[in-house]
């Protein structure tokens, strides 16, 4: 995940359109270019489809898509009362699961040939990826502060940077949701700026930096589009560092 991948985010941004199906399988890398796969569920913000329908990537999706509601309302006073209105994706949503993708590539990995990761880095992963679909979890664990002090000592620096991410995500939302349907277009553009900034200074501060799977499972590729329910997220069985030390 580097600053290549956000810059072809933003690029489908300037239309106009989200994706709605950032995950690992879907950013890659040639050469020094990065690019967005996996189209299938892109569509135009003012698209009059239905928005009720969840997609997206079990790891990867962002939590208010997966509660189907709006999260962020800051009250105004103790008589305060969450406006309930109907959601639809925005932007941010793409955003945020860019965050996901770095944080899962942290936690599931290791910085050595035959490493195994810590039983806080084990812990950590699975409060951050829980094995069912939970949006409660998954939302306490997105507002949570990242503990990077579990990662391999190499990792730190880069984790701590995606803490910072995880900071200036909730900050957009916040500001986007003081009113709804949410305002998203400035805090959008200070969220892009900012995950350049964090992702290159990742990118910069991991050149000799390797990274490994804990164990030697090959990964599977997401099922084929056609042969997918779109009515549910889809689901990386590849996703578990170890079981050791997880109760």
């Amino acid at each position: 995940m580097d600053a290549h991948k956000r810059a072809a985010l933003q690029l489908l941004h300037s239309i106009d359109c989200v994706h709605r199906d950032i995950s690992g399988g879907n950013v890659s890398r040639w050469g020094e270019m990065g690019k967005l796969a996996d189209l299938e569920y892109a569509k135009r913000m003012d698209s009059n489809m239905a928005h009720e329908v969840l997609t997206g990537t079990v790891d990867f999706i962002a939590c208010e898509v997966e509660a189907q509601k709006y999260l962020f309302q800051m009250p105004t006073d103790e008589l305060f009362t969450p406006v309930e209105y109907s959601f639809k994706f925005n932007p941010l949503h793409d955003m945020e699961s860019l965050w996901w993708i770095a944080t899962w590539t942290l936690y599931y990995h290791v910085d050595e040939q035959g490493g195994r990761p810590s039983s806080g880095q084990i812990t950590e992963f699975y409060e951050l990826f829980p094995i069912r679909l939970d949006s409660a979890s998954r939302t306490n664990a997105f507002l949570t502060p990242l503990d990077y002090e579990v990662l391999p000592a190499s990792f730190q620096r880069a984790g701590l940077e995606v803490e910072y991410m995880r900071q200036r995500i909730r900050r957009a939302y916040t500001a986007s949701e003081e009113e709804l349907p949410p305002v998203y277009s400035n805090p959008l553009k200070r969220l892009q700026s900012t995950f350049t900034n964090h992702l290159t200074s990742i990118v910069a501060d991991s050149t000799d930096i390797r990274i490994f799977s804990p164990h030697a499972k090959r990964q599977q590729e997401d099922p084929m589009s056609d042969t997918r329910d779109p009515k549910h997220p889809k689901r990386d069985d590849s996703r578990e560092p170890s079981n050791a030390g997880h109760q």
